[in-house]
């Protein structure tokens, strides 16, 4: 038994990183992430716990499309809720992010998660997954979703149903 069944931040990362590669290898998986093969194997061993995933043999895992979808949306931003930091440069996330980027009001100061890859300034957001500033310029699809997440965890309540129905339509699901 594990000594810590529970879910750590970058779970939500591997578990978008699944949804959006089906049957990824865990060394796919890992390169995805920026993690170790234990830590995606870990990761994925949580997910199965709490019911986000399932295994089914030589196929790999299998994201449920349905939990993860009410996870991402209702359970993210209670059980990681944002680190900031006042100032940082770095890689536009939540409504600074290209899918919700211009829906924030005019004055607001952008969130950034802090890198010195990024060339923005704004409200520093502690990323889920530590290597989302490299993952935003490796894989767009994923880099959106982490976004949309953050402004599940940070935003107002209209960025926050915005970013639902993005998420939903992203998961193939109706919107809620």
């Amino acid at each position: 038994m594990p000594t810590n069944p529970s879910l750590k931040p970058v779970d939500v990362g591997v578990l978008l990183h699944l949804y959006l590669n089906p049957g990824a290898s865990y060394g796919a998986l890992a390169e995805g992430l920026g993690v170790s093969k234990s830590s995606a194997h870990a990761s994925v061993a949580r997910l199965v716990r709490s019911g986000l995933a399932s295994e089914v043999g030589r196929a790999g895992v299998r994201v449920a499309p349905g939990p993860t979808r009410e996870f991402l949306q209702f359970g993210v931003p209670y059980a990681f809720p944002v680190e900031t930091v006042p100032k940082a440069r770095g890689i536009p996330t939540g409504f600074s992010a290209p899918p919700l980027q211009g829906s924030a009001p005019v004055g607001d100061v952008p969130l950034v998660w802090p890198s010195t890859l990024g060339n923005s300034m704004g409200k520093g957001v502690r990323p889920l997954v530590p290597a989302a500033a490299d993952i935003s310029f490796r894989d767009p699809r994923l880099y959106r979703l982490l976004a949309l997440v953050d402004a599940l965890r940070v935003g107002d309540a209209r960025e926050r149903e915005v970013a639902r129905e993005l998420i939903a339509e992203s998961l193939g699901a109706p919107k809620t």
